[in-house]
């Protein structure tokens, strides 16, 4: 039996019980019905037998303590008490440190001992037997001993299309589903995106030819490699939530140590964005929602005392736009004081001493800051600009946007936007100074052809007239160190960014193209305006523009 592949599924399947479990409790704690119950009841049941599957005795017997005292749950013989619910929640972390402990070394041994006696002495105080659940279970005493299995028989799934037994009772027939490694998804993606490269070539040299038969051929191949594209990168795709789920433990946690009422709520958590996306927002978003409880939510007594209900509302949604996935976190608490900014950035001179206010976009800017904060106040998160430091560098990293919203007393709302998919995008390329250049088209609203009568100054700096608009101008030779082009012709990308429109003005605009994105790392010297490289049809290399780093 191959021990490892078996050890690796069970990794995989305790994150998801004990993601189970952690819902199901935080449900309960809001007064969710039994059904909640139960749904704890067999995430616990489903590890107690995995566990004794894989040998795992120590997880095994705290699973059995833990499914026994949720037993007495269940026949309403205790109470979903406040004392109940956190030892519940308290024997849930040992039995994640556990499978923690043994995903790291198979042999290792992990002491649950005093998780079971708090189990034990929980139900004692509630005049309750810990007794043996009559649930059958599949107990074989270590791996070696366990009769051979495939692996998808030890995930209980309703998405069988054939009869499947789950604690006795036929499951609904419906879609198959199997797991599959996201390495080998990743190299899927890897081999389609140089496919694409591949397909891109091949057209330019079948439009060269002129065969009609190759052209007939390449046209058919092209719909083909496209479709192949589409079926690989949605079986990338997963919804949100799958991350956004964990934050609720976190934020539970949190407000109990702050001593705050929050009720947090989701939204959206079924939007899909590529997996690759999904696991670099988790830090981000988890930055963003602890600074919300350290320092946008206020205390119960603070809410009372400015005419707020005492009970904050955190919200975490998503919202597809465009080609884009759109992820808020917004809090009700005290807001940003602009002038509080202001202040603390003029000594540190930071912004001009004429200054008198700020605008949202500079509030960010300077709160985003490494070490710059607006409290004097060390806690656990130390300041705002501890965790959108952090936010900022990574979501520019992924190509996206972060913007501000907030008012003093009223709350504030962080807007994060990330590309759906980070391995192939729809770019404009434009030449300018002889180079092409990729442009992603997330932040694209028209191009046009530079005009003279188009470009002005006002207050020193230059701007397009654009249908009557007025609309800041960036000259991307200039901000590639290139000299002015001598007969002023050009052409004109209309940029819609979170904080503002901006005219970027190229030599030419060749077009769209679907590109597929490569790492690029500056070199010494060079502007920090690319987001990554890409690898043209006719083979030459090219640069991607970072928008918001050029505008």
């Amino acid at each position: 039996m191959n021990a490892p592949r078996y050890a690796e599924l069970f990794r995989a399947e305790a994150r998801e019980r004990l993601t189970e479990m952690n819902n199901a409790l935080l449900a309960i704690e809001r007064g969710a019905g039994p059904e909640r119950v139960s749904e704890l009841f067999r995430a616990v049941h489903n590890m107690k037998g995995m566990s004794a599957a894989m040998g795992y005795q120590s997880i095994r017997d705290l699973s059995h303590a833990l499914e026994a005292l949720i037993e007495h749950l269940r026949r309403d013989e205790i109470e979903p008490s406040p004392a109940v619910i956190g030892a519940l929640f308290d024997a849930v972390d040992a039995l994640e440190s556990a499978v923690v402990l043994v995903s790291g070394d198979r042999n290792a041994s992990p002491d649950v001992s005093a998780a079971i006696a708090m189990l034990e002495e929980l139900a004692k105080q509630n005049d309750i037997e810990v007794e043996e659940v009559t649930m059958p279970t599949m107990e074989w005493p270590s791996l070696q001993a366990a009769p051979p299995i495939q692996p998808r028989q030890m995930r209980y799934t309703p998405t069988l299309s054939h009869p499947a037994v789950a604690y006795g009772s036929p499951v609904a027939e419906g879609k198959r589903s199997v797991r599959v490694d996201a390495e080998r998804l990743d190299s899927l993606m890897t081999l389609v995106g140089e496919l694409v490269i591949a397909r891109g070539r091949l057209t330019e040299l079948a439009r060269q030819a002129a065969v009609p038969e190759l052209m007939d051929v390449m046209s058919h191949a092209s719909r083909l490699i496209g479709s192949l594209q589409d079926e690989i990168t949605k079986s990338r795709m997963v919804p949100v939530g799958q991350a956004f789920e964990r934050f609720e433990r976190m934020v539970r946690d949190m407000s109990h140590e702050l001593g705050k009422q929050v009720v947090f709520e989701l939204r959206g958590t079924g939007i899909e964005v590529d997996k690759s996306v999904l696991d670099e927002i988790g830090d981000p978003v988890m930055h963003l929602l602890r600074n919300a409880l350290d320092h946008g939510v206020e205390s119960p007594a603070e809410r009372r005392k400015a005419g707020k209900p005492p009970t904050a509302k955190l919200v975490l949604s998503a919202e597809r736009e465009r080609q884009a996935v759109v992820i808020h976190v917004a809090d009700d608490g005290r807001g940003i004081d602009g002038r509080t900014v202001l202040e603390n950035a003029l000594a540190a001179g930071l912004v001009s001493p004429v200054r008198k206010e700020l605008t949202e976009a500079e509030i960010l800017e300077l709160i985003a800051r490494p070490g710059f904060s607006t409290t004097s106040k060390v806690s656990r998160v130390s300041g705002r600009g501890v965790g959108l430091d952090v936010v900022a560098t990574k979501v520019k990293s992924l190509g996206g946007s972060v913007e501000l919203t907030t008012a003093p007393g009223e709350g504030t709302t962080i807007t994060i936007r990330l590309p759906v998919t980070l391995a192939i995008i729809q770019a404009l390329l434009a030449r300018t100074a002889g180079e092409t250049y990729a442009l992603p088209v997330t932040h694209v609203v028209e191009t046009m052809v530079l005009t003279p009568d188009m470009p002005s100054f006002e207050d020193g700096r230059e701007v397009l007239s654009i249908r009557g608009e007025k609309l800041p101008a960036v000259r991307l030779r200039a901000k590639l160190g290139y000299p002015p082009r001598g007969n002023g012709a050009g052409h004109v990308v209309v940029l819609d960014l979170p904080e503002r429109r901006v005219s970027l003005i190229v030599d030419e605009c060749i077009g769209q193209q679907e590109i597929v994105v490569k790492p690029f790392d500056a070199a010494r010297g060079m502007p920090q305006m690319f987001s990554g490289a890409t690898i043209l049809s006719n083979g030459a290399p090219a640069l991607i523009l970072d928008t918001r780093s050029v505008a």
